[in-house]
């Protein structure tokens, strides 16, 4: 189907344009490149909107990104729940062999058991469908068969025929596997938490609050108030006619404002918005970052859900127990860094510097791309330390790990300054100095030359004893609208 086929049909149909996007996606041809100019230039759409319908179609499964080769039109894969360990798999992770019961190959056990106990105390632990994972005990053996459970006999090459034929008989399975139990049972245990690592993150839309209590744009403050009252609620968003999000308005907002004033007036305009899709655990950090108490949840800028500091903290508490619950790289490493304060005495030196800057590039050239009277010199300074979970094979923080910390510095200095949201394009690290375990950072990041679609930041890492430069990048990003 050509793009101009579809382009018609879409419109006629009344698609957004984000909806269009996505349709032409799963129109393409399995193995078809996918890039952000080009759906930009057919479709007629901007390239920050194209941007974000091939995420979301990444998300859906419809494309990947390779690297070195792009992004590419993939078949979608169909949901799947994490499968249970059957009694094949099991047989495939300890190299064993089925004795008998190779017809129940596809079941799963309903327990597992250990061999580790008395017979009378075993009784307790086993029934019909568990496994029994045993060595050379006879009595553990033949009593787990008599109670219809299935086997895996351990450093055993040699099993007794009565066992097998009484196997046979109770309609159970034997498998022998020539490691011993204690190396079975971890080698489960690793292909057992490996499967976790297929259940979905947390995201945002599997805990916002969607029945939404939001202000119009026509609201007064005396509106508030009674929405306050009624609710007992102190935040609300405030929406345009067609439900977009334009502000949010507080207590603080609105403390010793006339009754009759309009809400637009007194309302934060400048807010964090997030999609649905967006990680908890990567929003718990904006919102350290951002200083926002409620976030409005959006699709195409139109209010579905909200999210406070209260509910990320009731999710966390919830999910702390629960494995199938993971977490990203990116998150992990941030985990344990905090947003701090700009020393004053650096915030001077870097006007200085920033200042110096700006008279050099004058004397070599004028009316270069970009805008200089959008510099700043106030940066952020990220905070945290190195962990055993951050180093290499030699000790030292990998360099993927400073890279993780540095783009995410830049990317909190573009939001800090400019409000900006940004996707790294191209990043140069210099590594001076290695970082050991223990070692506690200080990251400092400021934009320093802002154009109309990307903007430069430098970062640059110090030892916040010695405050001795460690390493130092230059960013570059592309500027996202949302």
């Amino acid at each position: 189907m050509g793009w101009t086929k579809v382009a018609g049909e879409s419109l006629a149909n009344g698609l957004t344009k984000h909806e269009q996007i996505i349709r032409y996606i799963k129109a393409l041809e399995i193995r078809t490149k996918v890039s952000v100019r080009q759906i930009a230039k057919e479709l007629a759409v901007s390239e920050g909107t194209a941007y974000r319908a091939i995420k979301e179609a990444e998300g859906q499964g419809l494309v990947c990104s390779i690297p070195k080769v792009g992004t590419i039109r993939i078949e979608q894969k169909e949901e799947r729940q994490i499968e249970q360990l059957t009694l094949q798999e099991i047989a495939k992770i300890v190299e064993g062999e089925f004795l008998t019961g190779q017809d129940l190959a596809g079941t799963a056990p309903l327990s597992f058991v250990i061999g580790s106990y008395k017979p009378a105390t075993l009784r307790q632990f086993l029934g019909r469908g568990s496994l029994l994972m045993v060595g050379d005990r006879l009595e553990l053996q033949a009593l787990a068969v008599e109670m219809g459970a299935h086997l895996l006999i351990t450093a055993v090459f040699d099993v007794s025929e009565e066992i097998i034929r009484e196997a046979e008989r109770k309609g159970v399975a034997v498998i022998s596997s020539p490691y011993d139990s204690f190396e079975a049972v971890s080698m489960l245990n690793r292909a057992a938490d490996h499967c976790f690592t297929d259940k979905a993150l947390l995201q945002v839309s599997d805990i916002m609050v969607r029945d939404v209590r939001s202000l119009p744009m026509e609201a007064t403050v005396a509106d508030w108030h009674r929405l306050a009252a009624e609710s007992h609620f102190s935040r609300f968003p405030v929406v345009d006619q067609n439900g977009a999000v334009v502000g949010i308005v507080t207590a603080v907002d609105v403390a010793g404002k006339d009754p009759q004033a309009s809400i637009l007036s007194v309302m934060t305009k400048n807010v964090l918005m997030v999609e649905p899709r967006m990680l908890v655990s990567h929003l718990s950090r904006l919102l350290v970052w951002e200083g926002f108490e409620l976030v409005p949840i959006v699709e195409r800028r139109k209010l579905v859900g909200v999210v406070s500091r209260q509910d990320i903290i009731k999710a966390f508490q919830q999910t702390q127990k629960q494995p199938h619950v993971g977490e990203t790289i990116d998150n992990l490493v941030m985990s344990g860094f905090k947003l701090e304060d700009l020393p004053e005495k650096q915030r001077l030196k870097e006007a200085e510097t920033l200042k110096a800057t700006r008279a050099f590039r004058t004397m070599l050239s004028k009316g270069a791309e970009g805008t200089e009277s959008g510099e700043s010199a106030d940066g952020i300074m990220l905070s945290g330390e190195i962990t055993r979970f951050m180093i290499n094979e030699d000790g030292t923080a990998s360099p993927g790990i400073l890279t993780t910390i540095v783009s995410t510095a830049a990317y909190i200095a573009a939001r800090k300054q400019y409000r900006l949201d940004t996707v790294v394009d191209n990043l140069s690290l210099q590594h001076l100095q290695p970082l050991a375990v223990g070692d506690v950072i200080e990251v400092r990041a400021r934009i320093i030359h802002l154009g109309k679609k990307f903007c430069l930041a430098d970062v640059s890492i110090f030892g916040a004893k010695d405050q001795l430069l460690k390493a130092k990048a230059v960013v570059s990003a592309r500027i996202v609208k949302r």
